[in-house]
């Protein structure tokens, strides 16, 4: 029954969500047969004050006392309790946005050809759309949904000098110009990194219209045409540039959501950037971090990403900022989630302590973490590698090797993370096996691992060799 879809579902709900869905329930405009308030009230009971999982048996005598266990008749109640479910998740997302929801009322005032009501949702509507901070996509659609059912409302009264059908262009072009700038940029950096091609439409055209209109004193538009020029001519650094600070100047026109979705697509450009060999990128999105860690943009309902978490810990390290980088690894642990909380931070304190040459510390840190994630655990492997190189401890350094080598080929590791690894243990063997004075042979295998493309430490390798 735990894998069934209707605990599924209810899994999900908060407590302030379980207390709205006990009057939902019982209401019987959404819900009229006792047994599906039966059946929610023993999942809440499972959950919240025994702690166990459902049982089929058990939920059937909860439901059905003293009758003889019908598989079909418990799966009918838990199918209800499944559209109950649904339809208050429909009715939680209608009601999230005021906005919107006034807009369908302003429309079902219209139907109804109640005037008085009409012109006193728009009239609020109009008040509401003028204190909105957020001044993006969604903000122009529902200003063209406004002015739609405004110019609606006059041309079924007749009055055809009231029409307003500038605005309801305007703003109708205003959202799709945005809205197709914003998905164009997610295809932009999918197709850069999965190496996927992406038919972008009409967007040429869209852009041509864009400059010769001049639509870049809208801030929403601005934002994401540079952000587009940034993916699309990595090389010309003035379009991220304006996009860090255009993104920087305008955050309040977007929420918290969207505007984490900018920082992460500069970050990720900077992240390009930097694997280029452009190292002051790493200032640069270090910057962007900071930024969005103070205004708790890179949180997502109170969570920051593990991969955001290494990735500014990484930038912190590029950019020899060892003291911040300790202050964040630290302070923000706690806002990582639980299940990857104590292997996360482990692994980026041993990382800062190995560049600060803290080897003793680093390995302490390593040996005491379990590191599930499979990736994880090889970054690790590979820290500990470096430090026995490091610190000279040779015969300790073949083990780990040789350990390390068994690991990957065990476990089930995508192909070029498998080929990454094991070209930089073969690589790391030939060093150790290299004659100390042969500096042919050094220059030679150099060459070998430059042109190699699938090597996990590269830099590290050549520098080794130097």
């Amino acid at each position: 029954m735990q894998k069934s879809r209707v605990f599924e579902l209810f899994d999900t709900f908060s407590k302030k969500e379980i207390r709205h869905l006990k009057k939902f329930i019982a209401s019987p405009f959404f819900n009229q047969r006792a047994h599906v308030i039966a059946l929610f009230h023993y999942l809440v009971r499972c959950k919240f004050q025994q702690k166990i999982g459902p049982t089929p048996e058990k939920a059937f005598e909860y439901l059905f006392p003293k009758q003889i266990f019908d598989d079909h008749k418990l799966r009918l109640s838990m199918s209800l309790l499944h559209k109950v479910f649904e339809k208050y998740l429909i009715w939680q997302e209608v009601n999230k946005e005021e906005i919107r929801s006034k807009i369908k009322l302003a429309r079902a005032f219209r139907e109804l050809n109640l005037s008085r009501h009409f012109l006193k949702t728009i009239a609020e509507l109009k008040n509401m759309q003028t204190n909105q901070a957020h001044h993006n996509a969604d903000f122009y659609q529902n200003q063209y949904e406004l002015f739609l059912e405004e110019y609606l409302f006059h041309s079924e009264q007749s009055r055809m000098g009231d029409l307003n059908l500038q605005q309801v262009q305007e703003n109708l072009d205003n959202a799709y110009i945005t809205s197709k700038l914003r998905q164009s940029c997610f295809l932009l950096s999918h197709q850069n990194i999965y190496k996927k091609q992406y038919d972008f439409g009409m967007l040429p055209q869209m852009l041509a219209y864009v400059e010769q209109h001049s639509l870049l004193d809208k801030p929403a538009i601005s934002v994401y045409y540079y952000c587009y020029h940034t993916l699309v001519e990595p090389n010309e650094y003035k379009h991220f540039e304006k996009f860090k600070t255009l993104i920087f100047k305008y955050q309040s026109h977007f929420p918290k959501g969207e505007i984490r979705d900018l920082f992460l697509l500069a970050t990720n450009y900077c992240i390009r950037l930097m694997n280029q060999g452009e190292k002051r990128f790493a200032k640069e999105g270090l910057s962007i971090y900071k930024e969005g860690l103070k205004n708790e943009a890179l949180l997502l309902n109170g969570v920051l990403s593990h991969f955001t978490y290494r990735n500014i810990v990484a930038k912190a390290i590029v950019s020899k900022d060892f003291d911040w980088a300790e202050g964040f690894i630290h302070n923000y642990k706690a806002y990582l989630a639980e299940k990857y909380r104590q292997s996360t931070f482990s692994f980026n304190l041993a990382w800062l302590e190995y560049e600060r040459k803290n080897y003793d510390k680093a390995l302490q840190l390593l040996n005491k973490a379990n590191f599930t994630d499979l990736l994880l655990n090889l970054s690790a492997k590979t820290i500990a590698m470096k430090i026995y190189y490091e610190l000279e401890a040779f015969d300790l350094l073949y083990a780990h090797l040789e350990a390390m080598k068994k690991f990957i080929t065990r476990k089930d590791i995508i192909a070029y993370h498998k080929k990454n690894y094991l070209n930089t243990i073969k690589f790391t063997k030939k060093i150790l096996d290299l004659p100390i004075t042969n500096r042919a042979i050094k220059k030679q295998l150099s060459k070998e691992i430059e042109s190699t493309a699938a090597v996990a430490e590269k830099n590290w390798l050549l520098a080794c060799l130097k």
